[in-house]
């Protein structure tokens, strides 16, 4: 049994910043599936903003050789000479 294509994916979080998933899927669609499911690790006060299209990458060794974004947006943090991306923060709730 062949294992599946691995793939990064990468939504932006708020305040600002950007955090990535690494899976393994059968294709970008799956990808980002399986990364929504998963339990995102995200510092206090930081929120995935899944809201956003993320940016999906497919992963192959070597990967700076070999892996290319597949869908999804670049960030602009992750182009250099690019304006940092920052999405709008979520609502406080009311207490």
């Amino acid at each position: 049994m062949a294992r599946k294509p691995r793939w990064s994916v990468t939504w932006p979080t708020r305040p600002n910043g950007v955090y990535t998933q690494l899976v393994r899927a059968d294709d970008p669609t799956d990808a980002v599936r399986v990364a929504a499911e998963l339990d995102w690790p995200t510092a206090d006060g930081y929120t995935v903003a899944f809201d956003y299209e993320p940016q999906v990458w497919r992963l192959r060794r070597p990967y700076f050789l070999r892996s290319h974004p597949v869908a999804g947006p670049d960030f602009p943090d992750l182009v250099l000479g690019e304006v940092a991306f920052t999405p709008w923060p979520l609502p406080k709730a009311d207490a």
